[in-house]
């Protein structure tokens, strides 16, 4: 009867822990520059030719966490696309924090580090010529509100972000966030790079709007194409709330 006893309340302390378990909301956004675009004529009919194999990073991925013990084990697909950020996807918080992906072959790609906060965006880069090898991630919580303007600078030298009539420096691998001043409706961007030869140069400049409901954030990268024009690429992102 103690033993029946002990294994029902073990029971039900293993269910209410799998049912307090914390959830974790994740997204990631492959950034770079696609690979030159390429078409054919068959028949008459112009077809656009798959890029390359690593040009581009793995359409389809799989995701594993390292669960409590209990916990059912599984594993989540993803679809990535360059320069889209992933539907979200809600996964138990691991025991180490990290999430584990691989290609749909089976094959590791990258391990994500959860921020600390209850959902995260997972940038990732190629750091060869290859999509195909591992990957770089920085992990950014994924938490600015309505009104945020978040800038993120993925590049090794820091940037010169004029905001209005504001002049600040954002430092490589962090982020920085603005709000618009009380009453204004729209307001002048730039961001600008140190140039080789001394100097700074614009790599992005806009008129930038408050749009109710919406977080907007500008990740900044280096460029991986080919002969790119610009060294240093800004991505513009806004979320409907």
């Amino acid at each position: 009867m103690k033993f029946l006893s002990a294994a029902l309340l073990l029971a039900a302390t293993t269910a209410f822990a799998q049912e307090e378990a914390p959830k974790h909301t994740l997204r990631i956004l492959p950034l770079g520059d696609p690979p030159p675009f390429r078409q054919e004529v068959r028949g008459g009919v112009r077809y656009e030719i798959p890029a390359p194999e690593g040009t581009v990073p793995p359409r389809e991925i799989m995701l594993s966490a390292n669960l409590p013990e209990g916990a059912e084990k599984k594993e989540w697909p993803l679809r990535l696309r360059l320069g889209t950020v992933s539907p979200e996807l809600v996964v138990p918080m691991p025991q180490d924090g990290t999430i584990t992906v691989k290609t749909a072959a089976g094959a590791p790609w990258v391990n994500i580090p959860l921020s600390k906060a209850t959902s995260t965006l997972a940038l990732v880069w190629r750091t060869g010529k290859s999509w195909n090898e591992a990957a770089r991630v920085i992990a950014i919580p994924d938490d600015t509100k309505e009104g945020d303007f978040r800038f993120v600078n993925l590049t090794a030298k820091p940037m010169a972000v004029t905001w209005g009539e504001q002049k600040l420096k954002l430092n490589p691998a962090t982020t920085m966030v603005q709000r618009m001043p009380e009453g204004a409706k729209a307001l002048p961007l730039t961001i600008q790079y140190p140039a080789p030869e001394g100097g700074l140069k614009p790599c992005f400049s806009t008129q930038i709007e408050r749009m109710p409901g919406t977080r907007q954030q500008f990740v900044i990268y280096a460029a991986d194409g080919e002969k790119p024009k610009l060294p240093v690429k800004v991505l513009p992102l806004s979320d409907l709330l």
